[in-house]
């Protein structure tokens, strides 16, 4: 089954904005600023088989030039933890793949439209599988023969945090949470929690959502208390130190390690339903609070 994150992840570029910054701070070609955000279109088709779903995410996006004609983005998001050697030629079956729907739709297109094959990987590995699928084949006969097709990479642990920080938008935030130890978070928080400010109030809920499923268990309490922004940073310094005091406690005391397990889950299960009422009381659905939280909806009914 797919981490929580993974759709959560997927959800984040579901908004023209994200996809904006994501495109605006790490696709250097020109025509990236003709695209008419304004008029982006979610196509709701994937190609990825089920045999693929734990390991990766698509996404297809039309978007108009405001020369008038309009550029397709395939987006494969890769969560796998090894590098595909042959990434190429899948996205490439992807891409022939999106190419037959669009003239099964209309059997009299005579020119077929743009299609930019964007890979997103957030694994630790180096990614080093060509991105060229030329440099897949064997070159015994002339290179005009052999297909020329490359798709786009963006791999998170390529930036440096240095350069993350200075993008100032959600795609630096991200990649900063995603490639950052939890404790060396702490000095970077009050940078991240300025990009949010001065996001939409759309974004910024999804935004909390994916830290949500990104952290998993134990969430940590600024991120049910983003709402109050000045306080995040002392928030998740206590928070953090609190984590390695107890880290020092379990090595000492290995042997009452067992005796605190239930006073631990009740803890835990005490914070859900707390972070739960701060959630119900700023709008959030039953449904998204009970996904977030791990609580059942009658639970959360009932609080």
């Amino acid at each position: 089954m797919p981490h929580p994150y993974d759709y959560g992840y997927k959800d984040l570029f579901s908004h023209p904005q994200f996809l904006k910054e994501l495109l605006t701070s790490c696709v250097p070609e020109p025509w990236v600023t003709e695209l008419d955000f304004s008029h982006a279109s979610l196509i709701d088709k994937s190609f990825i088989t089920p045999a693929k779903k734990k390991l990766e995410s698509d996404l297809i996006w039309r978007i108009p030039l405001t020369s008038g004609n309009e550029v397709y983005f395939y987006i494969l998001i890769e969560f796998q933890s090894t590098v595909d050697h042959f990434m190429a030629l899948r996205m490439l079956r992807y891409i022939l793949e999106l190419y037959g729907s669009l003239l099964k739709a209309d059997p009299q297109l005579k020119v077929l439209p743009p299609v930019f094959p964007l890979l997103l990987y957030n694994g630790d590995a180096r990614w080093t599988a060509p991105e060229n699928l030329a440099d897949l084949i064997d070159r015994r006969i002339s290179l005009d023969y052999i297909p020329q097709f490359r798709y786009f990479k963006i791999a998170e642990n390529e930036f440096s945090k240095e350069r993350l920080l200075s993008l100032k938008n959600m795609i630096g935030a991200l990649f900063l949470v995603e490639t950052t130890k939890r404790e060396e978070l702490v000095p970077l928080l009050s940078e991240i929690v300025k990009i949010l400010e001065q996001e939409q109030p759309e974004v910024y809920r999804a935004f909390v959502q994916w830290l949500f499923s990104f952290f998993s268990e134990p969430v940590p309490d600024w991120v049910g208390e983003l709402s109050q922004l000045r306080e995040v940073p002392t928030m998740l310094a206590t928070t953090v130190k609190q984590w390695e005091q107890d880290l020092v406690q379990q090595g000492l005391q290995q042997g009452l390690f067992k005796g605190k397990q239930e006073g631990l889950q009740e803890g835990l299960l005490q914070g859900k339903r707390e972070t739960a009422r701060k959630l119900k009381q700023k709008g959030m659905s039953i449904q998204e609070i009970a996904e977030l939280t791990g609580l059942s909806i009658d639970e959360v009914q009932k609080l």
